[in-house]
């Protein structure tokens, strides 16, 4: 690894000065499971890395009222062991047990993750489906953009130059809903996945209310399907699927690679939209 040095800001706002002064030449480091692997590769290299590690406040892990904060610097293993999340949004702490293994997990962070924004991450279908939010700041201050506006393409996201993901915001799931994520790898368990599903479904008397699906792994960045509005008050029946299956189809876009062609990737696409629709409305 080329030489570099390691700045060590007290504050979200030093941070964002040390990266306007020091331009393309900085990067911001959290977890650094990626990074470093990168830079070790020399596939990257910044003569300054911003450690985000020296600033407090940024690895919580907390329920509000309106529901659930996650810092950036939260690790993975963080948020699949905390009891807050596996009470109120299970779905999101299955989704971050699939990482890797213990160790990357344990040093990863959840910022990081969704910032490095690889179309085949685990999190952000179970984020997308739950209507996660990511608060940001930058040169212009604070903002929040909902997670369905952050990714713009793979390793492109809706950050500015300078800005740093500071926080992960989860609502309150509705009463009657319940949200499963299910995922597929095509070569080892510790692998990228293949791909993963995950739906979501409010319902009442016995009908569908609501549903939300989300993929990884299938387009050029992780894509909540849209258009499911005709589920809304419906019997998940043999023909409601169907046409959920025939939306999903129509909106993915897979690349052949070792994980499985174009045509596989569909078809296990369609399988694991299926299930994960078949295990909420059980």
């Amino acid at each position: 690894m080329r030489s570099f040095d390691l700045l060590q800001p007290r504050s979200v706002a030093e941070a964002v000065e040390l990266l306007k002064k020091h331009g393309d030449d900085a990067r911001v480091i959290g977890g650094g499971t990626t990074l470093v692997i990168l830079m070790k590769q020399r596939a990257l290299h910044y003569p300054y890395l911003v450690d985000l590690q020296t600033i407090p406040g940024l690895n919580h892990v907390t329920k509000e009222q309106d529901g659930i904060r996650i810092g950036a610097l939260a690790t993975h293993r963080m948020v699949e062991l905390s009891p807050v999340i596996r009470q109120a949004v299970p779905v999101v702490a299955e989704a971050f047990s699939h990482i890797g293994n213990v160790r990357v997990r344990q040093t990863a962070s959840v910022g990081g993750n969704l910032a490095h924004a690889d179309y085949r991450l685990d999190p952000p279908p179970s984020l997308l489906v739950l209507d996660a939010q990511v608060s940001v700041f930058g040169a212009n201050g604070a903002r929040t953009i909902p997670l369905k506006q952050f990714f713009r393409g793979m390793y492109d996201t809706a950050l500015d130059p300078g800005d740093i993901l500071t926080e992960v915001f989860i609502p309150q799931p509705p009463v009657n809903s319940r949200a499963v994520y299910l995922r597929y790898s095509a070569l080892s368990a510790n692998d990228w996945p293949c791909l993963g599903v995950a739906a979501f479904m409010r319902k009442d008397n016995g009908r569908c209310q609501e549903l939300r699906l989300a993929l990884g792994g299938v387009a050029a960045t992780p894509l909540l399907i849209s258009g499911l509005e005709f589920a809304s008050d419906q019997l998940v029946d043999t023909g409601l699927v169907d046409r959920i299956l025939a939306a999903v189809d129509e909106q993915i876009s897979p690349s052949s690679d070792m994980r499985g062609s174009d045509w596989y990737k569909r078809r296990m696409a369609r399988l694991f939209t299926q299930r994960a629709v078949t295990q909420l409305n059980g």
